[in-house]
């Protein structure tokens, strides 16, 4: 499983402030700001066992580090909005933004291609996550997401306030254990 680690070093945050500069310049016109950076790094020897995967991070100008024992993980930064309450993610492949509600379900939506593949797939219930289908740019996918929200809210559902890098890794370990259960249900019925 992913580790979620905040990053307070100042050497660290400026590389990932430099990376992703553009994406956050767009998120803070949509109304967001900072609230974190993080560092997810994956277990031990993973940037030996996961080289491709490596190298594929590398060649998109993802910022990396190497902790012991040879982890690969990657720095990205989080913003936060207030109303309504949701995290954006920013990533190499894209954008998700995340709302949390009063049933307990997850609302995730992004510009990343391959969230469309879970459109259609099967989902196990117990998760509780709703994925919006992935938009071309961050500001539709951000527009589809608020568009959701109100819909869900009209359904007697409530938002749930989260401005927490907690909140973040509650909600980004759920959505991690989500897509393991919809890729072994795609094996199973395969």
């Amino acid at each position: 499983m992913t580790e979620y680690i905040q990053i307070t070093d100042p050497v660290l945050q400026s590389r990932v402030k430099a990376r992703y500069g553009a994406e956050i310049a767009i998120l803070h016109e949509a109304g967001f700001r900072e609230l974190a950076y993080k560092l997810e790094s994956l277990g031990p020897f993973s940037a030996v066992l996961r080289l491709p995967i490596v190298w594929l991070m590398h060649r998109a100008k993802e910022v990396l580090v190497f902790p012991f024992p040879w982890r690969i993980a990657a720095a990205y930064p989080l913003l936060v909005h207030s109303e309504p309450s949701s995290i954006a993610d920013c990533m190499g492949i894209g954008i998700k933004f995340y709302s949390s509600f009063s049933d307990n379900s997850i609302l995730i939506s992004s510009t990343l291609e391959s969230h469309a593949a879970l459109q259609n797939s099967i989902r196990d219930p117990k998760f509780q996550i709703v994925r919006n289908p992935p938009r071309r740019n961050p500001e539709d996918a951000w527009q589809s997401h608020k568009w959701r929200i109100g819909e869900m809210q009209a359904q007697g559902i409530t938002l749930r306030n989260i401005s927490s890098f907690a909140d973040y890794v509650e909600i980004s370990r759920r959505e991690e254990l989500d897509l393991k259960a919809c890729m072994s249900l795609m094996d199973k019925t395969a």
